[in-house]
């Protein structure tokens, strides 16, 4: 299956030649979940704090994807 993966801010698609928040569509085997794509995508799970999925928010990273699911991951942001 192929899902479409956005990278915001310092998760960036860095050595891929796109910008941060330009879609990148991963191949996956059936039923991965989004721990699945985040070792797929080399990202450590504590360098992502928000995943959105086709609109929503995912707090359970062994939910399981579907082939044409939209991700956008985020990273903790700090400020001040």
């Amino acid at each position: 299956m192929i899902v479409e993966v956005r990278r915001y801010a310092s998760l960036g698609a860095s050595g891929t030649g796109q910008l941060p928040g330009d879609p990148q569509d991963v191949e996956l085997e059936d039923g991965a979940t989004i721990a699945r794509l985040l070792e797929e995508l080399a990202l450590p799970p504590e360098a992502v704090h928000l995943v959105i999925v086709d609109g929503r928010i995912r707090h359970d990273r062994e939910e399981a994807l579907r082939h044409g699911a939209r991700v956008a991951l985020f990273p903790p942001v700090g400020g001040g």
